[in-house]
């Protein structure tokens, strides 16, 4: 996920590009139905806390515009190129 160019301003990164991806794989993942349910469901506490084991880094959960926005921004392209290596290799 870090080979992913980060389109972002960098003076105004928050969360890791990492984060944020992960952050839409667990939106998928949890088939959540809206940006507004996602903000309700995985912005607890616990959630936050158990994500932490797997990701030292992250000190809050990103909203869903912060997301959408830069799921605007990055090239599909060299996504699914990355996953493809992923699966070659």
């Amino acid at each position: 996920m870090a080979k992913i160019p980060d389109p972002r301003n960098p003076k105004k990164i928050k969360h890791q590009m990492t984060v944020m991806m992960f952050y839409g794989i667990f939106m998928f993942v949890f088939q959540m139905s809206s940006r507004r349910e996602t903000n309700q469901e995985m912005t607890t506490p616990q959630l936050l806390e158990n994500l932490k084991v797997l990701f030292p880094e992250l000190t809050a959960m990103p909203h869903q515009d912060t997301l959408c926005r830069l799921l605007e921004k990055i090239d599909v392209a060299q996504i699914e190129n990355l996953y493809i290596n992923l699966l070659k290799n």
